[in-house]
């Protein structure tokens, strides 16, 4: 007998137990030490920014995308999982407890990262309208409700079977709150704001009302969060093993030139396999193109100054941080061990992969400010970055080297 009333209080727990698990890696001394360097640079240059604020910007309206984008994403995270098709679906009817306690946990979750948003902005609203504390709060109540509107909605369409109103559905959603929130943000007249809350509570009733002589769609649900935790397991595995994350390479035919620029040599065994695992791995690859380009738009658009330089560092740090788990990416081939190479010979091999790397990723961050005309900056960052890199991995990294294994 599947005791329903429990159920969730099981799952919840399960869940809370593998996500800490992951987390004591994800989130070690290093890294964090990286986290809070960086937000108290931001926030530095945040406040300067503030006060000296360019004109002739729509901060209004940049302000409601940016809140709209985050009101219209998320669902309900049910916790499901595959066996539940076949053993739940049967007592779908006596599981209202289950899915309302699984609404109230996503909301609070959902709630929590809005808050976070709204705090980033909160500054550059006060500092456009002059408000008070007070009405700051009333208009994050006001979001916040919202945002569980949006859950509703999600939650609604999921009893429907049509495919397109998944794809119709964020984007009406999308435009509902854009307006909504630049007539809260605006300080637009009462009754646009009112007119709108107003057909937002009729649409929500419709959809509720046409979803009661529906079932729920529960290999959508189990699919949904399949790929919540496939997310995280791939996140959690730049930092550690995960034996349910399956490895994903892709050939990658248009970079096989660069293996080629390896001489043919024995010597060279350990750097060519590091090598090709990086360049057909989309978590390793992966983590270089995006901290590239994150950190690249950083340097173009952020206006740092000298402290574009202690960006770009940051930037070569988290990449090469989270790279050296490509050490111990094959530990389990044991037929690695009929390499004729020497062990030093591996190290050494495997250092050089990754001081070329970051060299490269500093090459392309130098381009970024030459982009801006910031010449100087660029080549004291070309600098500094070869010289940190040369630091960084022939001293730090191959001490961390005998730990990862």
């Amino acid at each position: 007998m599947i005791d329903t009333k429990s159920m969730w209080k099981k799952r919840h727990h399960q869940y809370t137990v593998e996500v800490r698990r992951y987390l004591r890696y994800m989130l070690n001394d290093h890294l964090l030490i990286a986290l809070i360097f960086f937000t108290g640079g931001a926030a530095y240059y945040y406040n300067r920014w503030l006060e000296d604020l360019p004109q002739g910007v729509p901060y209004l309206l940049i302000i409601a995308i940016i809140l709209s984008f985050f009101l219209t994403k998320g669902s309900v995270q049910t916790l499901l999982k595959e066996p539940d098709l076949v053993f739940l679906l049967p007592v779908e009817k006596r599981l209202d407890s289950y899915f309302n306690k699984a609404f109230l946990w996503s909301a609070l979750i959902q709630g929590y990262l809005l808050l976070i948003v709204f705090a980033i902005i909160a500054p550059l609203y006060l500092k456009l309208t002059g408000q008070t504390f007070l009405q700051l709060s009333i208009l994050f109540g006001i979001i916040l409700l919202i945002k569980i509107w949006n859950l509703f909605m999600a939650w609604n369409i999921e009893y429907l079977q049509e495919s397109w109103t998944r794809l119709v559905d964020p984007s009406i959603r999308y435009i509902i709150n854009f307006v909504l929130c630049y007539f809260l943000i605006s300080q637009a007249h009462i009754m646009f704001i009112l007119t709108l809350l107003i057909l937002m509570g009729c649409v929500l009733t419709y959809f509720y009302k046409l979803r009661q002589s529906k079932g729920l769609k529960w290999d959508r649900l189990i699919e949904l969060e399949s790929k919540r935790m496939l997310m995280f397991y791939r996140i959690a595995n730049l930092f550690t093993d995960v034996p349910k994350l399956k490895e994903r390479i892709k050939r990658r035919a248009w970079l096989g030139w660069v293996t080629g620029l390896l001489g043919y040599s024995q010597d060279h065994s350990y750097k060519y396999l590091y090598l090709r695992t990086f360049l057909r791995s989309s978590d390793y690859f992966g983590i270089f193109v995006r901290l590239t380009l994150i950190g690249g738009a950083a340097l173009y658009f952020v206006p740092m100054n000298n402290g574009k330089l202690v960006l770009g560092v940051l930037f070569l740090y988290l990449t090469g941080y989270q790279l050296m788990t490509l050490w111990r990416h094959h530990h389990m081939k044991i037929w690695l061990n009929l390499y004729p190479v020497r062990f030093m010979q591996r190290q050494a091999s495997f250092l050089s992969l990754i001081n070329a790397i970051l060299i490269v990723q500093t090459f392309f961050f130098v381009l970024f400010l030459i982009g801006r005309g910031d010449w100087l900056l660029a080549v004291s960052l070309f600098i500094l970055g070869v010289i940190f890199n040369y630091v960084f991995v022939y001293h730090y990294v191959r001490a961390r080297l005998s730990k990862i294994l």
